[in-house]
């Protein structure tokens, strides 16, 4: 079993978790702009290509993050030898001819890296671009397999397509022998229940069954009605913030009584209010420890909130978020010369191996078959309750010991067992 712990030292206890671009020009949307903490040295500048204005998926609050994370290097770090950093974010609208102009404006704008991207059309659309323009992604969410395989992409978590197998890995673990899998009508979407009925053979389940719905339904009912009809064990609902109100809502009109699990994005407080008690009893899969933690990390990314987005709520996909930019921080802190576009790949390909920042550790030496750039698969697995999050632990992962770190009351799970 794996046995590797992340840095922060996080302990559970018994506290349970709570967790516009117009086509040619990228912006702040309306977001504070970062503060240079009076440092007058050249700025350092970072590109986010972002997929906010959507109607199933937005990410507004990573744009908040960016925004905060570099003020907090500046104002409290020293920036980077003196020199600001910023970072000039792009919506691209999940649309592939807008995620190619946000790339165009930003590699024009002479920026020396992205950080957090998470967009819809990114991996197949300007991905390539961006490896022509010797620039690399640090951290970000990222969505499409071309995003695991590129050597200038850096996650520092498995995105959409880890969560999503971690909860298959989850089920399996703890019983469950069919499963059914929605997912919006997207490619994206078509993929994520595609490589899950693949995982789920490779897992010894039995049964499998997807079917597909539309975000922009007002009523989600006859997508989930579909799944019910099956009888599945365990549900897994591939959706955004937009849709998981209704999509929580539907599973309690059909009356399923299997277990359902979906990512992190949507568990969020406005999606909980929409929902009430429609989502208690759903898993979220978190690629990263809620804030409410008790850590070093934990404080430090409480701190950093609370004092440059103080409206913000804290969510999965923050703290994801905080990570990337803490990780673009000590990777831009360990370049040695100048910092370009050249010496921050470098830098990043050196496959130097990283602590973790709310994170599970990074092992980039031990990466996951065909997904090189996966240094860190795992996510954790907990229950919504009641207005808050208990871990949901694995009491024994049998012949699925590969996929999944225990570590006190916390169970890390990934459905891409490292090194295999």
């Amino acid at each position: 079993m794996n046995t590797r712990r992340p840095r922060t030292g996080l302990t559970v206890g018994a506290a349970a978790t709570a967790l516009a671009l117009t086509l040619a020009a990228c912006g702040n949307n309306g977001v504070e702009t970062t503060s240079t903490g009076g440092l007058d040295g050249e700025p350092i500048k970072l590109g986010s290509v972002l997929t906010i204005t959507h109607p199933a998926w937005s990410n507004a609050s990573v744009e908040t993050v960016n925004n905060a994370w570099a003020s907090y290097i500046n104002e409290e770090l020293g920036g980077i030898d003196g020199r600001p950093v910023t970072v000039e974010n792009c919506d691209d609208h999940g649309d592939p001819a807008k995620t190619t102009q946000c790339l165009n404006n930003l590699v024009d704008s002479g920026v020396v890296a992205l950080v957090n991207n998470s967009s819809l059309s990114f991996g197949a659309n300007a991905l390539p671009a961006m490896e022509n323009a010797g620039l690399a992604n640090i951290g970000g969410w990222p969505v499409t397999t071309n995003e695991y395989n590129s050597p200038h992409n850096f996650p520092t978590t498995p995105g959409a397509t880890g969560t999503y197998p971690s909860l298959a890995v989850y089920f399996a673990a703890t019983g469950a022998d069919s499963l059914a899998v929605a997912y919006s009508n997207t490619p994206s979407g078509q993929a994520v229940g595609e490589s899950l009925g693949e995982l789920w053979e490779e897992l010894g389940g039995g049964d499998y069954y997807m079917t597909e719905f539309d975000p922009a339904a007002a009523d989600l009912t006859p997508a989930i009605s579909k799944i019910a009809a099956e009888e599945p064990d365990a549900v897994i609902l591939a959706v955004g913030e937009g849709a998981a109100a209704r999509m929580f809502q539907a599973v309690r009109n059909t009356g399923l009584t299997a277990e359902v699990g979906a990512s992190s994005t949507p568990a969020t407080k406005t999606v909980f209010d929409a929902a009430g008690d429609a989502a208690d009893g759903v898993l979220f899969a978190f690629a990263s420890v809620p804030a409410e933690y008790d850590g070093e990390d934990a404080a430090t990314y409480r701190h950093v909130m609370e004092t440059y987005a103080p409206d913000l709520e804290l969510t999965g996909q923050t703290a994801v978020a905080a990570s990337s930019m803490q990780y673009a921080h000590d990777i831009l802190a360990a370049v040695d010369g100048d910092i370009t576009a050249e010496s921050v790949l470098a830098e990043l390909q050196k496959g130097e191996p990283w602590g973790g920042f709310l994170t599970h550790a990074t092992d980039p030496a031990n990466p996951p078959e065909g997904m090189p750039q996966i240094a860190n698969p795992y996510t954790l697995i907990q229950r919504y309750e009641d207005g808050g999050f208990t871990p949901a632990p694995i009491e024994d992962p049998g012949h699925l010991e590969n996929y999944i770190d225990i570590q006190g009351d916390l169970s890390w799970v990934t459905g891409h067992a490292p090194g295999t």
